[in-house]
């Protein structure tokens, strides 16, 4: 595998990689990664780009999975058996709107940094590069084992600083040293094509009309990505634009199909080759479903993107296009070796002529578009062709012209040998592909339906020419030995001439003809088939051709090739041999497939974790004091994260006594992005829901809150994904519940919060579908999602339904399907409601998380499911959490199977291995158990004594608890002495308690955040047994100026033009609202500051700034902060330092200072943009 100027070249030979990307991680079947990639092959792609999503197969740290839906050995030997060259792209990092950009959640728990040369997080990197290493090491064809052919380092990493490049050399010498011999690429458009860190090709990442796909019809000009290529390496794309991603409450992925449409195929690659590309990787080819919690935040399941094969594996109209491009590539051996070529202009201003030609032939390119590339119009034109001893205007005959409809591309091939002395002068028609078949010369050319199309031949003599099939008029002149023919294109013409080499068959198709088009290798060479849906695969042996594929409602065939008989999916086919000696047959076709409505739905409430006797016990107390994602903003650290819940919805229940100055609770929450969700209760009562990141204040109604006594705050959450990684430590983004303050509590009543997320944490108790297959609802955590659940409990339902119960409920019912066997059919689940209804769910099909869908926003309401998932031929457990927010208009609306597509195919698909419920494994404890309370003061100053006290219940009509001991745990530096009841085991029966009381001292200098665990041990049932109780407690609270008394003094800049972003907003207590510096126009340079009025002298030690919610922009980094008493002389800065780009609250302080005023000055933005933006500013007083 080298390279030169010109193109990639395997062992020896000029390739043009035409290649498209697919992620195996995106669909959990098996025998349909086989699928895709047939379909892929089939279309011309000569190779297939992949990322390795190391999340994906590691759920803790050194722990990887490579099985099941995993195996990527198996996928590699898939494309090694197809004979499709692989370009491998295991990141570290990859972006591709993954759940942290590929990086494992555990990750964010171990490093505060990633992508630099920092050891500690080598340490990570290099391991993941070992596991995938070896595996691609293996399958690389310069080992002669597989088609692995390229090997990219990193992604999308345009850091070209010092650490950066060393970084990368770090990256590249490990590759090197795990054995990969492969080239070494990127995809950093050139910022590593030299220089520490080089790699043999830096190619280009090219998205040029965005990812915007609400007006389709809008388009920008074409790219010229030859821009700065590098001289001595090959002009290549690792990316370029084949769809687009959507959002949350985006236009839907086929708005994105229509904006990358197949025009955009022929007018965009074909440009490409226009400047020069041997090699275009189209992302996506396939684009799949983020199924369980595999995506980022801001995408849903969906990761159709508008590709040529769409998520359903239904075929695109552009994957026809990208077919006549590819079979194009593959086959003009010419077009791998070319340099520009001057041109003449065109008799028309509005087409012009980009050409090249390859020095060695000869042959030449002329890429004809519009100038304005993005014009609709159609507009025909003349061009000139040189060919040295004779010059041509194209067409010659008079009254036609070439013709280009609005956004369209036309290749023009001159000088270019169709075989044995078949040469090609040029032709108006554009080559889909060419071929010797059985010692005779077959091309297919196209053009659009009923357009002009003019051939011209060269030949030593005249030759004969017959044509079938339309009007095609023949021109010889013999002092050129120019053969012309003229013809329109309109459905297939069939020219045969003979006279020259070999005899040449000439088939003149219409665009929509030649898509009917397909071409196979065999090792008896080329074949070329017309008809079918799909030609999945063909092999000759002993004169009989075997082909496999598929085939819709028609079953005609026609076949080039040597062979006298033909199979079809194992079957021999009846053929009759036409006018031009090719087979011709028919084809069984696809069976009627009828659905099953789905019925006999079963319904059951949970969430028993928001009312207040459930038990907690088992769960995480939250009582970290730092973190590694970025510096709390009050402790203890409740982020989902730190305590190893990465996905899905997370529990929290916060314990804390009440008095009768609280009157509501504000949390701060974090799901990222438009589908965030949170709900509350507050002693089981309903307190309301959120469906926005960051705070809002629940106030508490009347009644509810125990005034003086325990009370449980419960608050689910959930995380929708985590940030991709643009910069070093933005996939660190917190989750879950951030922050939480009792409303009129002076801070002298701690929350003690406890949390529960997926079962098992980063040791998932499902390891076949592994790490993002599953949240922490109760179903989840129980097991409901899973095939065998047993429902005769549950309620019988009616689809559709409703509930006025907030919280969570499942619907599920069985569907047996009996599909037609050898028929590859396309099936999912579609959920059809008025959006006025304030609820989302979460879809599972046999135990697999298929689909997270949120009926107030879309826009997915349908879920395909691949089979394998899917049972076509057996029974079906379908089940559906529905998350009812408003507690008026839950339910869940029309849920019916849907069909994309069924074809008779050749395709068989494995049963996947689905786990079914195992009552051992997913047993969840029991209510009714003994419990214990432990009481201790909220605050506690330095040195200060007091009682603590653990009550130990047994609930009634339960059996005894005998031999109850007691133990009291605190931090080092506490004193702890038990009473001396305490010591003594006692007997606690069924409706009764007893209490344990221990005298408590506090050191000198407490922590921030002090947990005493009070620790019962008992039998109950002959069986020994521990249950504890955790309570926080904390030195006195810091207290905050309130913004009311605060003003902005001066802020340097703001943006009141292009959007309502003034200074002002950073004391309105909405972290929705933030200032801007302006960008419209021009964008005010840094440095940035702001400076409040304090409204009076204030001794203050803290500043607190709330960045931007909706977006990284302007995110401060590095800052100072000042404080002054006259607003004039300001001094030194009383702290500097630098935020970390996230969402959550971030602080600076200082030694207390008495102040009038403080001023906050921005030196640098987490991006490195010229703007500053802040949502909240607070300050706080000094204690």
């Amino acid at each position: 595998m080298t390279y030169d100027g010109y193109s990639y070249l395997i062992d020896g030979k000029r390739t043009y990689l035409w290649a498209g990307e697919f992620h195996y991680f995106r669909l959990p079947s098996q025998d349909q990664w086989l699928d895709v990639l047939q379909k892929m092959k089939a279309a011309g792609f000569n190779a297939v780009s992949m990322y390795f999503d190391w999340g994906y197969h590691s759920p803790a740290p050194g722990v990887y999975d490579f099985k099941g839906v995993r195996d990527v050995d198996k996928l590699l030997d898939m494309a090694n058996q197809l004979g499709i060259y692989v370009i491998a792209r295991p990141g570290p990092y990859i972006n591709a709107e993954v759940d942290g950009g590929g990086f494992p959640a555990w990750l964010h728990n171990q490093v505060s940094e990633t992508r630099t040369t920092d050891p500690g997080w080598l340490k990570y990197s290099d391991e993941w590069q070992t596991q995938i290493d070896r595996i691609l090491a293996r399958h690389q064809l310069t080992n002669g084992t597989g088609t692995v052919i390229q090997y990219q380092v990193e992604n999308e990493f345009y850091d070209s600083s010092p650490d950066a490049r060393a970084y990368m050399k770090h990256l590249e010498d490990k590759a090197r040293a795990d054995g990969i011999s492969v080239p070494l690429v990127g995809n950093n458009d050139g910022t590593f094509n030299s220089g520490t860190g080089a790699l043999d090709v830096d190619a280009v990442d090219s998205y040029p009309l965005g990812f915007d796909c609400s007006n389709p019809s809008r388009w920008q000009g074409v790219p010229d990505i030859s821009h700065d290529r590098p001289p001595g390496k090959p002009l290549v794309t690792a990316e370029f634009q084949g769809g687009a991603f959507d959002w949350w409450g985006g236009p839907g992925y086929d708005k994105c199909a229509q904006l990358i449409n197949d025009q955009f195929a022929d007018v965009f690659y074909k440009q490409n080759i226009a400047v020069g590309a041997t090699m275009q990787s189209l992302y996506m080819a396939y684009g799949g479903t983020n199924w369980g919690w595999l995506g980022m935040m801001s995408h849903y399941t969906s990761y159709d993107y508008g590709a040529a094969i769409r998520e359903t594996r239904q075929l695109d109209p552009k994957y026809d296009q990208d077919k006549l491009i590819g079979y194009f590539t593959q086959a003009v051996a010419p077009l791998t070796k070319t340099d520009a070529q001057p041109t003449a202009p065109t008799d028309n201003t509005k087409i012009i002529d980009t050409a090249r030609a390859n020095p060695d032939t000869g042959t030449q390119f002329h890429v004809l578009r519009h100038a304005d590339s993005t014009a609709t119009s159609t507009d025909s034109a003349h061009l000139k062709i040189n060919l040295g001893a004779r010059a041509y205007t194209v067409p010659q005959q008079p009254g036609t012209s070439l013709t280009l409809n609005g956004r369209e591309s036309s290749i023009i091939v001159a000088n270019y040998d169709l075989g044995s002395n078949n040469l090609l002068r040029y032709s108006t028609s554009q080559i889909m592909t060419n071929a010797t078949i059985g010692g005779r010369d077959v091309a297919v050319v196209y053009g659009d339906h009923d357009s002009d199309g003019e051939t011209v031949l060269h030949y030593d003599t005249k030759p004969t020419v017959t044509s079938t099939g339309g009007t095609v008029t023949s021109t010889w002149d013999a002092a050129t030995g120019d053969l012309r023919l003229n013809y329109r294109h309109t459905g297939l013409t069939r020219v045969q001439i003979s006279g020259g080499g070999h005899p040449l068959l000439l088939l003149l198709a219409d665009t929509a003809t030649a898509k009917t088009f397909w071409r196979q290798d065999t090792a008896a060479g080329p074949v070329l088939v017309r008809g079918t849906h799909l030609l999945r695969g063909a092999s000759s042996k002993a004169g009989t051709l075997a082909l496999t594929g598929d085939t819709g409602s028609d079953g005609s065939v026609e076949v080039w090739s040597t062979a006298g008989s033909l199979t079809w999916n194992g079957r021999p086919v009846h053929t009759s041999l036409t006018d031009d000696g090719d087979l011709a047959g028919t084809l069984p076709t696809a069976a009627k497939v009828t659905l099953p409505a789905l019925t006999d739905w079963k319904h059951a409430q949970e969430s028993p974790e928001s009312q207040p006797g459930f038990n907690d016990s088992s769960w995480q107390v939250a009582d970290k004091t730092t973190s590694k994602i970025t510096t709390p903003t009050t402790l203890p650290v409740l982020f989902a994260d730190d305590y190893g819940f990465h996905t899905g919805s997370t529990w929290y229940r916060g314990r804390f006594t009440g008095d009768d100055k609280t009157t509501g609770i504000t949390l701060a929450t974090q799901s990222s992005g438009k589908a965030a969700a949170s709900s509350v209760w507050l002693n089981g009562t309903f307190l309301g829901s959120s469906t926005a990141d960051g705070n809002k204040t629940y106030s508490f109604p009347a009644g509810v809150l125990r005034t003086g006594g325990d009370n449980v705050v419960s608050v689910l959450t959930v995380n929708m994904g985590h940030d991709e990684n643009w910069g070093r430590s933005d996939a660190g983004t917190v989750r879950g519940l951030t922050r939480a303050t009792l409303v009129g509590d002076p801070g002298t009543h701690p929350i003690t919060w406890r949390l529960q997320g997926v079962r098992g944490g980063e040791t998932p108790v499902d390891t076949v579908r592994g790490p993002l297959a599953t949240g922490g609802l109760y179903g989840e955590r129980a097991g409901w999602m899973l095939p065998g659940y047993p429902t005769d409990d549950w309620t019988p339902a009616t689809l559709p339904a409703t509930d006025t119960t907030p919280g969570v409920s499942w619907y599920a019912t069985d569907v047996s399907l009996d599909l037609p066997e050898g028929q590859d059919t396309s099936l999912g689940l579609t959920i059809t409601d008025d959006p006025s209804r304030k609820y989302r769910a979460e879809i599972y099909v046999n135990g697999w998380h298929m689909g997270n869908y949120v009926n107030y926003l879309g826009p997915q309401h349908s879920f395909p499911v691949p089979n394998g998932v899917l049972n076509p031929n057996g029974n079906n457990r379908i089940a559906i959490a529905v998350w009812n927010l408003d507690g008026n208009t839950g339910g869940l609306g029309k849920v019916e199977l849907t069909k994309y597509g069924s074809y008779a195919s050749s395709l068989k698909v494995a049963q996947n291995d689905n786990p079914r419920y195992d009552k051992a494994r997913y047993t969840m404890p029991s209510p009714q158990q003994p419990s214990v309370a432990l009481q201790v003061p909220g605050t506690v100053e330095a040195g200060q004594s007091f009682t603590a006290t653990a009550t130990v219940s047994v609930p009634a009509d339960e059996p005894p608890a005998t031999e109850v001991t007691a133990a009291l745990a605190a931090p080092d530096g506490w004193t702890v002495s038990p009473r001396p009841a305490a010591a003594v085991p006692v007997r606690v029966h069924g409706g009764t308690s007893a209490t344990f009381t221990w005298d408590v001292t506090a050191p000198a200098a407490p922590g921030k955040v002090n947990p005493l665990t009070a620790t019962v041990q008992f039998v109950q049932r002959g069986r020994s047994q521990t249950v504890s109780d955790e309570r926080i407690v904390i030195p006195p609270p810091p207290v905050f100026l309130p913004q009311s008394k605060m003003s902005v003094a001066y802020a340097d800049s703001q943006e009141t033009v292009g959007e309502n972003a003034p200074a002002t907003n950073v004391l309105d207590g909405d972290p929705g609202t933030f200032w801007h510096t302006r960008w419209s126009g021009t964008s005010a340079p840094m440095p940035h500051e702001i400076q409040l009025n304090l409204g009076g002298d204030n001794v203050v030690s803290c500043l607190y700034y709330l960045p931007r919610q909706d977006s990284a922009n302007g995110r401060i980094a590095n800052y100072e902060v000042y404080t002054s008493k006259d607003g004039v002389n300001w001094g030194n800065p009383v702290a500097t330092g630098t935020w970390t780009n996230t969402s959550a609250e971030q602080q600076a302080c200082f030694t207390p200072v008495s102040a009038h005023y403080i001023r906050l000055r921005a030196l640098g933005e987490v991006h490195g943009n010229p703007w500053t933006t802040a949502a909240e500013i607070n300050v706080r007083l000094a204690n």
